[in-house]
């Protein structure tokens, strides 16, 4: 992974404003955050500074967070569950759930830019509302392949 660089506190400081203006997120974290040449932005605790990464492998640096987009800030799943946001956050029932949670476009009326996903108290991740069409997000590796509930009266035969 390349990396473009670490964020000093200025570049933070922007980065949780434009948390504040899109989704209304007060709170901050106190990690470092980094940005790779796609304009992907990871989160890494302060104490990965101590480890001396000589004879480890590693594969990643860092909890992917969010990336820059021409939209505004699109966050990942992870990163949307982190934060507590109270703004342009959009109710789903469990069918709509459900579509997100396979890879489906959601028909709904807007034209927010990018919102979050939210079923009861779970935050499902971070889509685009554009157009009356809630356009997924969710990486194909990620998606649900079948949704099924189990119930004492339909068990599951292995």
């Amino acid at each position: 992974m390349q990396r473009v660089g670490f964020y000093n506190s200025k570049q933070k400081k922007e980065l949780f404003q434009q948390l504040q203006e899109q989704f209304g997120i007060s709170q901050e974290l106190d990690v470092l955050f980094f940005e790779n040449s796609q304009d992907k932005i990871f989160a890494l605790s302060k104490d990965f500074a101590q480890i001396d990464p000589k004879g480890l492998r590693i594969n990643n640096s860092g909890m992917y967070f969010a990336k820059k987009e021409r939209e505004g800030l699109r966050l990942s799943v992870e990163g949307a569950q982190l934060l507590t946001a109270h703004k342009n956050i959009i109710p789903v029932n469990k069918a709509q759930a459900e579509l997100w949670m396979k890879g489906e476009d959601i028909i709904m009326q807007g034209n927010l830019g990018f919102v979050l996903l939210k079923q009861d108290k779970d935050i499902l991740g971070c889509g685009m509302l554009k157009n009356d069409l809630l356009r997924n997000m969710v990486p194909k590796e990620r998606r649900l392949h079948s949704i099924t509930d189990t119930d004492e009266e339909n068990p599951v035969l292995l």
